[in-house]
């Protein structure tokens, strides 16, 4: 364990709302039979692995992929089950009511035109309205999401971003994922005013010249450094989400990255690596970008590196989040998407329709959805399934759900990423 973990986990143990969330969901697993603190011991061991906890307005950050401590959104995310008994068991098989977290593409409109860009295939029928979108939450966070993004497109370009931002209760936390372009100190404060809990602000690269070239934007590394400022000074949970090639990834990019960050003040540094998805999903002359298992294996050795070393932001990346080892890739099981018409995709970088949220309920579809993807799964989705989605023409995208069904049927496995496999540990036992 590192000393910064170390003293935030006496911090954590010595804040008593912190211990009654704690108790209160584990009174709740105690009634499931399968219950074993033995077990649950060990996931929040591995949970804990690889991570540095972050201390940010009276709250503790163990991931950014869930909710702070203590919130109302962790207990939702803890209980969300398809079942209401047995809600240790539900958690630990993956047979949750809701995904962790729902990101929300409110509108196509950017300002941007990124190379890895992942929404460039989606029809760009109607957006969802004001109300739509605050009846779409709502019924979000009654199913049980904790974590709500906002995604686009831009969402700055919303006028009602505000809006929508408040209509949101704290049984969810919110992300703001962004380019910056417009984000002011006082849309910052105003954001964070009306419940915006953490922003993600688009900066991939210390170079100015390789970020601007790679957001086809002269403006973008001055915009990006200006809007982290802003949300820091405003008070958010600022994070720089960064994506790497694979000829990016070396200790020295690490670094100068890492240095930049510490410099901004940055609480956090998510690495992220490009999907075949959009842009991306058909460009076979791009292929030496994308990540091996090599490659991910050092962004992993650099995210255990780096989060031990004091002064520098966290770090969190897809290569380690979902990773085998931990949480698996959560497409339709622990994240899902809306796309700004309404679609229900698996995830951002999936183009899979499985029905739209305003002409069906968003519980029942996605517990179909959720059925039909079955476990969370080994790899990214998106880029297993890349070599058929290939076959569609672009304006099919997202495919209709019947097509969408079918596909997915091909996929389902029964191994568990490791930190199910822990909390499974004691079931036979028990039996």
């Amino acid at each position: 364990m590192t000393l910064n973990n170390f003293f935030k986990i006496l911090g954590m143990a010595s804040n008593r709302k912190i211990r009654k969330l704690l108790m209160s969901i584990q009174k709740i697993y105690k009634k499931d039979p399968a219950y074993s603190n033995k077990a649950s011991m060990q996931s929040t061991k591995l949970m804990l692995w690889g991570e540095k906890i972050v201390k940010h307005d009276k709250q503790y950050i163990i991931s950014s992929f869930l909710p702070p401590l203590p919130s109302k959104a962790y207990f939702q995310l803890a209980t969300a089950s398809q079942e209401k008994e047995n809600i240790y068991t539900q958690q630990s098989l993956s047979k949750r009511s809701a995904p962790i977290s729902f990101f929300l593409g409110l509108t196509y409109k950017c300002n941007f035109d990124c190379k890895h860009c992942s929404a460039k295939l989606r029809k760009k029928d109607k957006e969802l309205t004001t109300e739509e979108w605050k009846s779409v939450i709502k019924r979000i966070q009654d199913m049980g999401t904790s974590i709500i993004g906002f995604t686009g497109g831009e969402p700055l370009l919303r006028e009602d971003l505000t809006e929508i931002i408040n209509s949101i209760d704290n049984r969810s936390v919110t992300i703001l994922y962004t380019n910056g372009k417009g984000l002011t100190y006082e849309k910052a404060k105003e954001y964070k005013e009306n419940g915006l809990w953490s922003a993600a602000i688009s900066l991939d690269s210390h170079d100015k010249c390789r970020f601007n070239e790679f957001r086809s934007s002269d403006q973008a590394f001055d915009i990006s450094v200006e809007a982290i400022q802003n949300c820091q000074e405003a008070g958010l949970y600022t994070m720089m989400q960064s994506v790497f090639t694979k000829s990016d990834v070396t200790e020295e990019n690490f670094m100068e990255l890492f240095k930049l960050g510490r410099k901004l003040k940055v609480h956090e540094i998510r690495l992220l690596e490009p999907i075949k998805s959009g842009k991306l999903l058909k460009d076979s002359g791009m292929e030496e970008i994308f990540f091996d298992k090599e490659t991910r294996q050092k962004v992993v050795n650099f995210q255990l590196k780096i989060n031990r070393k004091l002064g520098y932001p966290k770090m969190t990346s897809f290569a380690h989040t979902e990773s085998d080892e931990k949480y698996g890739c959560g497409a339709a099981t622990q994240h899902s998407y809306i796309t700004p018409n309404g679609e229900l995709l698996p995830c951002d970088f999936v183009p899979l329709s499985f029905g739209n949220v305003i002409k069906e309920d968003v519980s029942k579809l996605w517990l179909e959805m959720n059925e039909a993807f079955g476990i969370p799964k080994s790899g990214c989705f998106a880029n297993t399934i890349n070599h058929e989605l290939k076959k569609f023409d672009d304006d099919q995208f997202p495919l209709k759900k019947e097509i969408s069904m079918e596909l997915v049927s091909r996929y389902k496995t029964k191994v568990y990423p490791r930190i199910y496999q822990l909390r499974q540990s004691t079931f036979k036992m028990k039996k």
